[in-house]
């Protein structure tokens, strides 16, 4: 379901009795907050989409996020702040006198979104409902407490339980590229489609086989059938009824994309598959030509259905697999799941094949870029 928190935030200044006066800014949450464990930690996972209404510049001071009985959960000030804003529209490509973009400024009508990764406390307790103040000051003026102004939205947290997903290769060690964190390129994937913005790719990983020289592949890597993972059978990672097939996009050989990458062709060969009520996998970047299941066909968790290729906007041969709450490449939100079990090899920028952690992991994600082996 989703939800819109609108303010503009006189309301909220009486509400709170708040010294300084409010911000003239509107703040939209598209998607409750919802929790996510990835690797050892739970977390709160959401965006604040923030416009501007004023008549001149504003510069975003602090972000604060309150839990229940007004408990602090984070704040974020100077590089931690500029670090989870990303502007939108052309206003991202202007620059300061230093020639580095200041996301933190905010010109009239101007709209940046705030991505927000919160730690949860290690009582495990999540608050029912969030509140996130936002501190501004006039962008050309020194910043002091007596310029600032305030906005604030309430939101309630999402409590819906992650899927418990089966892995969705076979084993062996594999990385999970761009997995879950703050930063990765899928957690800032926002799109606008049918007249909304989604990110579908949320909690998204590209799967990434690792072989026995500790590398993703071996000789000539221009040729997709150097790659471990080509060609590796892809899984059901639960039961559940296909709702979407696509089996007719040439593979294309590694780094060389499609000349042309439209909505129809970004995920190449691709299976949706509906897992629960409001929950479905997307399995992207196919092989051509091995796809075994039709739309509507039930499969059983464990069933091979397809096999990892490099179709569509991918670089090498990987599988793309996300969850979302509708049968879309991209105009779906990602929610959170979790593997059953795996075990955590560490980083793959530190990898090595005979010298890694090896760490149990049950109901988690592995974190962005993390290297796995299935248990």
């Amino acid at each position: 379901m989703r939800s819109l928190t609108t303010l503009a935030v006189a309301a909220a200044t009486a509400l709170h009795g708040l010294a300084s006066p409010p911000a003239r800014v509107e703040i939209e949450i598209p998607e409750p907050p919802i929790p996510a464990v990835v690797d050892t930690q739970r977390v709160l996972v959401y965006e604040l989409h923030v416009t501007s209404f004023a008549r001149t510049p504003l510069e975003l001071l602090r972000v604060e996020v309150l839990g229940g009985a007004a408990r602090p959960l984070a704040t974020y000030t100077d590089s931690a702040l500029a670090a989870l804003l990303r502007p939108i529209g052309e206003m991202q490509g202007m620059h300061d006198a230093q020639g580095m973009a200041d996301p933190a400024r905010l010109e009239p009508g101007q709209r940046v979104v705030v991505y927000l990764w919160i730690p949860l406390p290690h009582d495990g307790s999540v608050p029912d409902t969030l509140l996130n103040r936002l501190v501004f000051t006039p962008a050309d003026s020194s910043a002091s407490p007596q310029n600032e102004t305030v906005a604030e939205a309430a939101v309630r947290v999402h409590r819906a339980e992650s899927l418990v997903l089966a892995p969705p290769l076979p084993g062996g060690v594999w990385l999970a590229g761009d997995g879950p964190s703050n930063a990765s390129d899928h957690r800032r994937a926002l799109g606008a489609f049918g007249g909304r913005t989604y990110i579908a790719q949320r909690f998204a990983i590209d799967w990434v086989l690792v072989g026995p020289n500790g590398d993703t592949h071996q000789g000539d890597a221009t040729r997709n059938e150097h790659y471990w993972g080509f060609g590796q059978p892809v899984l059901a990672v639960a039961d559940g009824e296909v709702t979407e097939v696509v089996d007719s996009i040439p593979d294309h050989p590694p780094h060389v994309l499609p000349a042309a990458v439209t909505l129809a062709n970004i995920a190449g060969n691709h299976i949706i598959l509906r897992v629960a009520p409001h929950r479905y996998v997307l399995y992207a970047h196919l092989q051509h030509g091995s796809v075994r299941v039709r739309v509507h066909e039930r499969v059983q968790r464990g069933q091979a259905v397809a096999r990892l290729g490099d179709s569509g906007q991918a670089t090498a041969p990987h599988l793309h697999l996300d969850v979302v709450d509708g049968s879309s490449v991209l105009g779906a939100e990602g929610v959170p799941w979790v593997l059953r079990s795996y075990a955590d090899l560490g980083p793959g920028s530190t990898f090595e094949l005979n010298a890694h952690p090896d760490v149990r992991r049950s109901l988690a994600l592995p974190g962005e870029n993390e290297v796995v082996r299935w248990q």
